[in-house]
């Protein structure tokens, strides 16, 4: 059956794909920065140390203009899917219609708190007093943003693992579904290291724009400080990845087979490789920073090494067990089957096993980083702006690949679904029914990964650069 309505050019899944990709991009920033703004901030007010108000200042007026865009990208997003997509979006409000009467609700009073935390900054800083009722006022905006992302949360895991008898199912079942606590869990570390990256990217910009001293010192400490939250949060990840597949592998071990072996198994050959990018990134920014320490060079010798073990685990990590793009493809005529499935010795390459060591190599070669610039920090002392403009260019590298990253598990957490809208009740029966391929899915999420800089790059040059006035 025909779909009663398509989108010009680009077609009706590309349109929904676009509109809802730049919707969770803006939300996930929206979402994650504002929690460590409100620490920022509180610590400016324990330490006494300014730098940390002027960071949650600045970034909560990226945030403020964001937050505009969520909401526009939020309406084409709920637009573009009312028409090709109307069937599926009328069994989503009647099957949750209190959730997002909910949702709604929140998402006003998300609002107010939002632009009373920004608009309030100045008068309620005057007193000790209203300093404390500001960071209650972030507090609040925080505990809204998590409950919208809870509610969306249990759409997302209705869709992917609804209860197995949905007629006569009660409200709480299909929101309390088998997903919605490895989703919750996965989502809130993804949006603490997609705000953590997107505030280091912020921090490259302007420190690449900067033209005093002082200035720069700053955005060098607060890209060192953004970054830092990423990879602590990303460090996290696998573990909430882990979580989820086996979630989804106890519901229909289908699942996790069509992820993990069949037609989306090289998504996540892609995603180890864009984590191994991630890490690489986040090591050699660490190491750069080291040059900005008094007697910090010393350590340069260990790079060799730790940037070989990372690597070496990173190809064990992307190495499959088998070059079949799914369970049923034969191999092309004139090409043996055993061509492109490992050689015996190596075939431990493809297993679970190496791959978790290989990635708990990686993250412990990231910690003994870590562990090497807080022993230069001890014995050297910080010039903060002291730092080669290289390292700001793997600031925006980082956020690039992890926004990319992003993108791409998105698009296998709808393709998991197979033919089905709703997973084992409402089939797909549009003419986009089919699993794309990665070919397809990569340069999908390169346009919109580069759309959604294009946008960052807006909201940087209005907030911070239009009108400015040098002292």
């Amino acid at each position: 059956m025909d779909m009663p309505l398509d989108f010009p050019l680009i077609g009706a899944r590309s349109a929904v794909w676009l509109a809802a990709q730049l919707h969770l991009f803006f939300a996930a920033f929206v979402l994650g920065a504002p929690i460590f703004i409100v620490v920022s901030e509180w610590l400016g007010l324990r330490t006494g140390d300014h730098r940390y108000e002027r960071l949650a200042k600045e970034t909560t007026k990226v945030v403020a203009i964001a937050y505009s865009l969520t909401a526009v990208f939020g309406v084409l997003f709920a637009f573009v899917l009312m028409g090709p997509y109307q069937p599926v979006t009328n069994y989503l409000f009647k099957a949750l219609y209190p959730v997002w009467v909910a949702y709604g609700a929140l998402i006003l009073l998300e609002t107010v708190c939002m632009y009373l935390y920004w608009y309030t900054w100045e008068p309620l800083s005057r007193s000790a007093a209203g300093k404390w009722t500001h960071i209650g006022i972030g507090v609040a905006l925080n505990v809204l943003g998590t409950a919208v992302m809870l509610l969306m949360n249990a759409v997302t895991g209705f869709m992917n693992t609804p209860p197995k008898v949905i007629e006569g199912a009660s409200l709480w079942a299909m929101v309390d579904n088998v997903s919605w606590w490895p989703f919750n869990l996965h989502r809130f570390l993804g949006n603490v290291t997609f705000g953590g990256f997107v505030v280091a990217l912020f921090a490259a910009f302007m420190f690449l724009t900067s033209k005093k001293d002082e200035d720069r010192a700053f955005y060098d400490w607060m890209g060192y400080i953004g970054n830092l939250i990423g990879v602590g949060a990303l460090m996290t990840m696998p573990l909430a990845g882990y979580i989820l597949s086996r979630e989804l592998f106890v519901y229909d071990a289908q699942l996790a087979t069509f992820m993990m072996a069949d037609k989306l198994k090289g998504y996540f050959v892609m995603q180890g490789l864009l984590v191994v990018l991630l890490f690489l990134g986040a090591n050699f920014y660490m190491w750069l920073s080291m040059q900005r320490i008094e007697g910090g060079a010393r350590f340069a010798p260990h790079m060799k090494a730790i940037f070989g073990v990372l690597i070496a685990g990173g190809i064990i990590w992307v190495v499959p067990q088998n070059f079949f793009p799914d369970l049923l493809a034969k191999p092309p005529a004139g090409v043996s089957e055993q061509a492109l499935i490992l050689p015996e010795r190596l075939l431990f390459l493809g297993l679970m096993v190496a791959k978790a060591l290989a990635v708990t190599a990686i993250m412990i070669m990231t910690f003994v980083t870590y562990l090497l610039y807080r022993r230069a920090r001890a014995t050297g002392a910080i010039r903060w702006g002291r730092i080669d403009p290289m390292a700001q260019y793997v600031l925006i590298f980082i956020p690039a690949v992890a926004v990319y990253l992003m993108g791409l598990m998105g698009a296998v957490r709808s393709l998991t679904r197979m033919d089905y809208h709703i997973y084992g009740a409402v089939k797909d029966v549009t003419p986009y029914w089919y699993t794309v391929t990665l070919g397809h899915s990569s340069i999908m999420v390169a346009v919109i990964t580069l759309l959604f800089f294009v946008f960052l790059a807006f909201i940087f040059w209005v907030g911070f650069v239009v009108g400015k006035t040098d002292d």
